[in-house]
């Protein structure tokens, strides 16, 4: 049985565009279960108490993809979500916020990351509209194919 944890993981996260509007994603796995397959996923993290979500947003993207910007150059909120999963052995519940970044290079920063994300992150690769929406592999959140549609025609 895996452990529970009963709070709100609050995170801030960003999709990071370059100029033919794919978007910027890290692979991932679970250390605490091997055998699952790899996951990708939007830079991004939990708000640490005092911060704002654009402040999480804005101190994640320098950890995980060495890109630094202040917390108001994210701009507004262009997406949530609100999801379970399981990761590492512990069951979570997590409401998260996305914000929209253009950039040109960033790159898996392997320096900025904790022991416990070194453990978990091994690439970052940028994805197109369609490779998201036809591809067999799992991506988070469920729902980036729709927010980029919408940024795309914004």
């Amino acid at each position: 049985m895996s452990a529970v944890d009963t709070s709100i993981r609050h995170v801030g996260r960003v999709l990071i565009r370059n100029h033919a509007g794919e978007v910027f994603l890290l692979r991932g796995k679970d250390p605490g279960e091997p055998h699952r397959p790899a996951f990708w996923f939007t830079p991004g993290g939990k708000i640490d108490p005092g911060e704002t979500a654009q402040e999480a947003a804005a101190r994640e993207l320098q950890e995980e993809v060495g890109i630094t910007v202040e917390p108001a150059a994210l701009g507004e909120i262009i997406g949530t979500e609100d999801v379970t999963y399981r990761f590492n052995g512990v069951s979570y519940r997590q409401s998260g916020v996305f914000f929209a970044l253009s950039h040109g290079s960033p790159r898996l920063h392997a320096e900025g990351l904790t022991a416990l994300e070194a453990e978990t992150i091994d690439l970052g690769q940028w994805w197109s509209l369609e490779q998201i929406q036809t591809t067999e592999e799992t991506i988070y959140p469920e729902h980036l194919a729709e927010m980029l549609e919408r940024l795309n025609n914004t």
